[in-house]
């Protein structure tokens, strides 16, 4: 049993009942025991294979600076974590899939020897409908320049929290993706302008790269003489599972815009069902 590295008895082994019990010992620790003191101060955690084979329940404290991974090893087992850290841990392999435990959350996962998935069980926030909460909020950090007269999706690079992998901060990171079974969303963005009062601003959301959908939101304004702001939410919005969402801007100045890296420029989705 390479997973849980249990003993075994050989065939005609004297002694059976030892090596038997080294592995109820072993079983119960697998599925009873708990490690506390995960420290992410210094920053990410690597639990080696024996703490994670040895452990159900994990613990994280300490007082990282911001985000951290909390890396397990490519074993197949589940497993659960509590995160009172006061940042978000995204729980990981080396190379695979992950999922993310909000601070103050207990999450329930399965490690499939490659990817971490995470289950339905919540204490708070996160899985996607099986918690009181899933969703992401994205943001920028850096401006980014428009040219002018030309629809342009806005590349998110930063994540304040992405509860179910709704988003990559490399990889098409203007889409915000459904994941399967959601079945209906909000999605909320806002938009700061750098200082021009020439022409027009306009943002909307788009829905696998296209603005026809029921439910589209759109804004039209003249730009401000100070920076101009502009935001939308959408109504309830109909999902399967592999949507994706964009939010577009445009403008008319004349001449490139940017759209500044600042608390005001985000881009949200939150699970409703």
């Amino acid at each position: 049993m390479s997973e849980l590295d249990l003993p075994q008895i050989a065939e005609n082994q004297a002694l059976a009942y030892v090596t038997s019990n080294d592995a109820d010992a072993a079983l119960e620790s697998a599925l009873c025991n708990e490690r506390a003191g995960h420290d992410p101060t210094s920053g990410d955690v690597t639990l080696s294979d024996s703490d994670f084979r040895e452990a159900w329940h994990h613990v994280i404290g300490g007082s990282p600076a911001g985000g951290f991974n909390f890396i397990v090893p490519a074993i197949k087992r589940p497993f659960m974590v509590t995160n009172g850290s006061g940042e978000t841990a995204t729980v990981k392999t080396v190379s695979g899939a992950a999922g993310q435990v909000l601070d103050g959350e207990t999450r329930l996962f399965y490690c499939d020897g490659t990817d971490v998935i995470g289950l339905t069980d919540s204490t708070s926030d996160g899985g996607v409908g099986g918690g009181a909460h899933a969703g992401v909020l994205v943001t920028k950090t850096a401006n980014q320049s428009i040219a002018n007269n030309s629809n342009t999706a806005i590349a998110w690079d930063s994540e304040a929290y992405d509860t179910d992998g709704f988003h990559d901060n490399a990889v098409n990171n203007s889409r915000l993706t459904v994941p399967g079974g959601v079945t209906k969303v909000i999605v909320s963005g806002q938009i700061r302008w750098d200082s021009s009062a020439a022409g027009t601003r306009e943002i909307l959301l788009e829905k696998n790269g296209s603005g026809t959908y029921a439910g589209r939101p759109f804004e039209h304004m003249e730009a401000q003489t100070n920076r101009t702001m502009q935001s939308f939410v959408s109504p309830v919005l109909a999902v399967t599972g592999g949507d994706y969402f964009e939010l577009i801007v445009w403008q008319d100045s004349g001449g490139a815009r940017d759209v500044e890296s600042h608390a005001a420029t985000w881009f949200s989705l939150q699970v409703i069902e």
